[in-house]
């Protein structure tokens, strides 16, 4: 199960979450509501946090003698490494969220009279000095008022700062107490602050503060955890736990997403579907879905700045059928996407480095795994 290679299918597991979240929003934008599954790309966000638990806690696990959490520079390392490696592209964008915002606000809501959205957004709140300081600091995913309040799904992107902000905390508490406690404590938090009776939940469009989401980063922390264990009784354990707190989302799609995402990390070839595992790993871990995992930040953070005003045109100057406008939508999207990928990832190389440069300790990624986080970040 400690085999290296397994997680060069995290590759196209974040390439695929991706291209999920693009189609997923290309059917809400015209109409398309009635294809299963592929129609609710909030659970390739939960995929993404699974992913990023299981990166953040697998490069600690292995740099923990080097770099231990007791040492202030650790701490400061990680921090600046996590905040330019999500920070130039996303304030880049910004600009012509913040430019445009009125523009995409009008877009979007003919979009949603047309198609006959069964759920539309909230109206978004004026642009102040609020607005922007809590986007620029990461903030605005606390707040239900600005939490997505702007045509980028940046919410997720709050969320993993959220996320990176408490990981310290979260391993420390692991090497005091255990995985087990750890489970549990993070599992209560979740239902308690997830619970109906409490209100909180629901205040918000999207699950953007931590406590919403915290059930995910701990499956794919625990998998980190059984994964660098090797093949023994106390890491299928822990795998299984993963799985089994899952089903406390009482939503079969996530339980499916997470046994496939377990299959897939830990399944050997002679379960489930004989040697196909094999085959799918090689799959996942070739150069086209290293294409599709470099390029899923990019295209996860700017495809909805391409698909609003597609999907405008499409529904106003067009007499198209749903199937003909998902189409058309989801092409165009994917070129203009995919295409400003490439030399949107120059800008995130150079924060990448940047980063490195600006850390007080410098030391080597273990190669195996991708140092990329899990939202396609």
């Amino acid at each position: 199960m400690n085999s290296q290679n397994r997680l060069g299918a995290l590759d196209g597991l974040r390439g695929a979450m991706s291209l999920w979240v693009l189609l997923g929003h290309t059917c809400a934008f015209t109409g398309m509501n009635f294809i299963p599954v592929l129609r609710s790309p909030h659970y390739a966000v939960d995929g993404f946090m699974i992913l990023s638990g299981f990166l953040m806690a697998y490069h600690y696990l292995l740099r923990a003698e080097k770099e231990p959490w007791t040492k202030p520079r650790t701490w400061t390392t990680f921090y600046i490494r996590r905040f330019f490696r999500l920070s130039p592209l996303y304030y880049l964008l910004l600009i012509p969220a913040y430019l445009l915002k009125a523009q995409y606000d009008h877009w979007k809501a003919v979009v949603e009279t047309v198609v006959d959205v069964a759920q539309r957004a909230p109206d978004n709140p004026a642009v102040t000095w609020q607005h922007v300081a809590l986007h620029i600091s990461y903030l605005f995913g606390l707040s239900p008022t600005y939490h997505a309040s702007l045509v980028l799904p940046d919410w997720s992107l709050s969320l993993e700062m959220q996320f990176y902000l408490v990981f310290p905390f979260l391993m420390l508490f692991v090497l005091r107490f255990g995985w087990i406690a750890f489970s549990l404590v993070c599992t209560g938090v979740w239902l308690v602050s997830s619970s109906s009776y409490l209100g909180y939940a629901q205040q918000f469009v999207q699950p953007s503060p931590l406590v919403l989401s915290l059930i995910w980063f701990v499956i794919g922390m625990l998998w980190a955890a059984a994964h660098l264990a090797g093949d023994t009784p106390a890491s299928r354990k822990k795998v299984l736990l993963a799985c089994g707190l899952s089903l406390l989302s009482r939503d079969i799609h996530d339980v499916i997403l997470v046994v496939v995402f377990a299959w897939v990390i830990f399944g050997s070839g002679r379960l489930l579907l004989g040697g196909t595992l094999p085959y799918l790993r090689r799959l996942l871990s070739n150069r086209f879905s290293a294409l599709l995992a470099d390029a899923s930040y990019s295209v996860y953070l700017l495809h909805l700045l391409i698909l609003t005003p597609i999907a405008f045109l499409l529904c106003t100057q067009f007499h198209m059928a749903s199937v003909a406008r998902f189409l058309a939508a989801a092409i165009l999207t994917m070129a203009i996407s995919y295409g400003l990928a490439r030399p949107l990832e120059l800008l995130e190389n150079a924060g990448i480095k940047l980063g490195k440069r600006l850390s007080p300790t410098r030391s080597r990624l273990v190669p195996a795994a991708n140092p990329s986080v899990g939202l396609p970040v």
